[in-house]
């Protein structure tokens, strides 16, 4: 048996607005939420998703860092700021990406990136 499948579970503090970041800002679409538990599982194209989770927040949690691969890098940016957040500007990296970084509401870190040149 192999591993099929990773789903990053991100810790947050504010469910309403850690869903208004992923969702408005990148995106996604919310597909489970339970309130009451302060979780929902949030999901882009091709089946990539996300657990955003309260429960699993604690003092000593260090920010995650979660990588999310997109063909429009414009768009995705354009969105983030349209939803009221600050992300960096595009930039290619020395690995060879046209990236992005943004923290989501609870300062995990969040990085886009594209394989390829956005389009001018």
């Amino acid at each position: 048996m192999s591993i099929h499948r990773i789903t990053t579970i991100v810790p947050i503090t504010d469910l309403a607005q850690a869903i208004t970041f992923y969702s408005q800002g990148l995106g996604l679409q919310v597909v489970h939420r339970r309130d009451e538990w302060g979780h929902a599982v949030l999901e882009g194209e091709r089946g990539c998703q996300v657990m955003i989770d309260r429960s699993i927040r604690t003092e000593s949690n260090a920010s995650t860092v979660v990588y999310y691969y997109t063909s429009d890098i414009e768009t995705v940016r354009d969105r983030v700021i349209a939803a009221g957040f600050d992300p960096n500007p595009i930039d290619v990296t020395f690995y060879g990406m046209i990236e992005f970084r943004v923290r989501d509401p609870d300062g995990n870190e969040v990085w886009v990136g594209a394989s390829e040149a956005p389009a001018t």
